[in-house]
């Protein structure tokens, strides 16, 4: 038996069980030590970019799984001769062949546990699918929970079975589609394809319309068939006849689609559901099933930190059992202030940037100016704080800029007011201070905007709002204007006691800055 062909039998063994398929890292190492079982965590982790602690950690949880599936003892070294052995058992017994196709009429037992605080969203795809949607597009930000969301919809609402696409992350790896509907055709339908797409595409949708059981299709990472603009890429237009057949209201099928992006096809009628991030109750109730013991304060610290994104949750789950031995008020007395410091955390937020620099330069500018801010003491900004960092952007493309950065879920908005989570703020400023002048000029740019905010301090709010224009000046080493915000008259209410007191412990900050440069 093959790495290959183990895979698919591990992962319908664990699907029929829990109702979950492997996920990427579990194949990653499964496929590697099935290869060479003397491979080291650490020589997986080099090859593919990850950290030896983050894989321990995943290994041992795959471990405990595969012995519940499996009905015997696991480990890293002894799992290839029971994979084996459970397969020439289930032979021997004449066990019927394990199908990709599964039914979702089972009730596998509940180990599920990456699976928290989504009743709401999966009632609210049911309520879609009830009122006539045929294709529902959940979108959201990378890590964010789109793929297990589908995926547990799915299992819940017992569909017989789901056609499957996973698109690939680099556009010249994408699949033609017209191989996929081939595909479907032969493996879940026993029907020849035509002779050429559009007969293929007829025969599909003759033989969804004329079945009487459950049906889903699930498209995963859409995004990178995406253009820019949302619109499916020249070179794989077909893909939009695909999804206008899934979107026929005479199909017997639900279709979820995952993506990073919206999809702006006119011709297609499709329903758009925003994922937002996991709450802080949610993240209580995941690390608790890790016996991690759960203080509210700092798990809300961390939730907020990283927009409840829930790849950030299992990355941070994985480094505080594997190198703090589950302590999580030492891991983050440690790392609070660094908190891109786990490989994977990083590399999630940085392809994030990366693709908007490939696709949307005005966007991705933004974003890292938008770094700038320090979103404390004054934790949003107005509209008028984000224009401000868009002077080399005509006024009339401002606002679809600032849009651009919403759709992706890279820019929080609510109520007229916007700012970043910290984690994409780290990787929007690491990027914005390696281009000194951009560093200087945004923050200049940013401390003008603050002091034109204020024009009289009427109250503890307005004092420091127009500190924050100190903060900046302060940044670019300008000290003489960072001077001037402190000193600057804002009307007969800035000698309030309060004020003073805070401007007299930014100017001590000042002088012991400026005695440690002469030193």
């Amino acid at each position: 038996m093959g790495a290959e062909e183990a895979l698919e039998f591990l992962d319908n063994l664990v699907f029929l069980t829990t109702g979950e398929h492997l996920d990427k890292t579990q194949r990653i190492i499964l496929r590697h030590l099935w290869e060479d079982e003397k491979r080291t965590y650490q020589d997986i982790a080099n090859s593919r970019g990850y950290t030896e602690a983050h894989l321990k950690a995943v290994g041992a949880e795959l471990w405990h799984l595969l012995s519940k599936v499996l009905g015997e003892k696991v480990s890293k070294s002894t799992f290839q001769s029971v994979v084996q052995g459970f397969k020439t058992t289930q032979q021997s017994q004449k066990i019927p062949h394990i199908p990709n196709l599964v039914t979702y009429g089972t009730k596998p037992q509940d180990l599920d546990s990456n699976f928290v605080g989504r009743d709401r969203q999966i009632a609210d795809l049911h309520t879609l699918v009830s009122r006539g949607a045929k294709v529902i597009l959940i979108q959201g930000e990378g890590g964010v929970g789109k793929t297990t969301l589908a995926r547990k919809y799915f299992k819940t609402q017992k569909f017989n079975f789901v056609l499957e696409l996973w698109m690939a992350t680099e556009i010249q790896n994408l699949t033609p589609v017209e191989s996929v509907v081939e595909e479907w055709l032969r493996r879940y339908f026993n029907e020849e394809p035509g002779c050429d797409f559009g007969i293929s595409l007829e025969r599909l949708r003759r033989k969804l319309r004329e079945q009487t059981s459950k049906i889903g299709v699930f498209i995963d990472n859409l995004e990178t068939a995406l253009d820019k603009n949302g619109k499916i890429l020249e070179s794989r237009r077909p893909y939009v006849e695909l999804l206008r057949l899934l979107a026929d209201q005479d199909v017997h099928s639900v279709t979820l689609v995952t993506s990073r992006e919206r999809l702006r096809e006119s011709s297609v009628e499709v329903h758009l559901y925003p994922l937002e991030g996991l709450d802080d109750q949610a993240w209580r109730q995941f690390f608790s099933r890790r016996h991690i013991n759960c203080d509210s304060t700092i798990l809300s610290e961390m939730c907020k930190a990283c927009g409840g994104n829930a790849k950030a949750m299992q990355i941070l789950r994985g480094a505080i059992l594997t190198d703090f031995s589950g302590d999580i008020h030492a891991y983050w007395q440690e790392n609070c202030t660094n908190l891109l410091i786990e490989r994977e955390l990083k590399d999630l937020v940085a392809s994030q940037f990366t693709r908007l620099q490939e696709n949307d330069l005005e966007a991705y500018r933004l974003l890292c100016r938008l770094g700038c801010y320090r979103y404390q003491d004054i934790t949003s900004l107005p509209i008028e704080g984000v224009l401000c960092l868009l002077w080399d952007v005509p006024e009339q493309k401002c606002r679809g800029v600032i849009k651009a950065l919403q759709d992706l879920s890279l820019i929080e908005a609510k109520k007229g007011q916007y700012w970043l989570h910290p984690v994409i703020r780290d990787e929007a400023i690491s990027r914005l201070r390696l281009i000194s002048e951009e560093w200087d000029l945004v923050n200049r740019k940013a401390a003008e905007f603050w002091t034109q905010r204020v024009a009289a301090v009427k109250n503890i709010t307005d004092a420091l709002t127009a500190l924050e224009a100190y903060y900046h000046y302060v940044e670019i080493s300008n000290f003489e204007q960072a001077g001037d915000v402190i000193l600057q008259g804002r009307g007969e209410q800035w000698s309030i006691e309060p004020i003073w007191d805070l401007v007299y412990r930014e100017i001590k900050s000042i002088f012991y800055y400026l005695c440690t440069q002469a030193v």
